[in-house]
């Protein structure tokens, strides 16, 4: 090249590229787009693949914070709704955060750690494509009657809906958690797996339900639409609330 042809480093860097690039092995944005952590990948191990993947979309022109995006999009389920809110500029900064979602989840297995014999019960694994909303094993089942009056729950509280149309639920879900009490003591549920003390459970999220640390009870959407779907079938009744019976004068 002459002298001087060269005035900066992203100049001499597309020079070299379209000198010794042959186009066979160059990635394109639906590459990075369907890279996803998988069940047995660490953090760390996922970015820096998705990292390899993108040093090979030579020609791709896209901005850090969107590939902060598409590195928050890939996480596994559970990880990346507990990053939920937080704004990423940079793809180190989900790095950061999802490791240290992935500490305490180490954490919360090593403390919680109990052998129970549980025959024909397969615990709810998270993965980057599946939530529990779409999970169809559970280490928990409803036992109704086929004859039977509606069980009245005292944990079971209405709620009045607000202008979100779309919200599902017409009791308050933030009961859920005595609400699986509830129906555990009257045997209205059935489990096949011993549940942790409650000095275990204070520091961590654990679902009765599916028997897994991923997440809590109360939060919980597979066991809210089995509540849900109880009070519409006529199978459960809220709570009395405390009105006033004075007739009216």
């Amino acid at each position: 090249m002459p002298h001087g042809s060269i005035l900066a480093w992203p100049h001499l860097e597309q020079k070299f590229h379209d000198h010794f690039y042959s186009g066979d092995n160059e990635l394109k944005l639906s590459h990075l787009t369907s890279v996803k952590q998988k069940n047995d990948e660490s953090v760390s191990d996922y970015v820096k693949r998705f990292r390899d993947m993108k040093n090979r979309c030579y020609s791709l022109v896209i901005s850090e914070r969107d590939l902060a995006d598409l590195v928050l999009s890939g996480l596994k389920t559970y990880i990346k709704d507990r990053l939920e809110g937080y704004e990423f500029l940079t793809i180190n900064q989900v790095l950061q955060r999802a490791l240290a979602q992935e500490s305490r989840g180490k954490e919360n297995k090593e403390v919680h750690r109990y052998k129970i014999d549980r025959p024909k019960v397969n615990m709810v694994i998270y993965d980057s494509d599946h939530s529990d909303d779409e999970a169809n094993v559970y280490t928990a089942e409803f036992v109704w009657p086929s004859k039977a009056k509606p069980f009245t729950c005292q944990d079971l509280k209405p709620i009045h809906k607000n202008r979100d149309d779309a919200m599902k639920f017409t009791f308050n879900i933030a009961k859920c958690d005595r609400i699986f009490d509830a129906l555990l003591q009257a045997k209205f549920i059935k489990i096949s797996h011993a549940l942790p003390p409650f000095e275990d459970l204070k520091w961590s999220a654990y679902c009765k339900y599916h028997n897994s640390f991923s997440h809590a009870t109360n939060d919980c959407n597979v066991f809210r639409r089995q509540i849900q779907s109880a009070i519409i079938d006529g199978r459960l009744n809220f709570s009395e609330m405390q009105i006033d019976k004075q007739p009216s004068q």
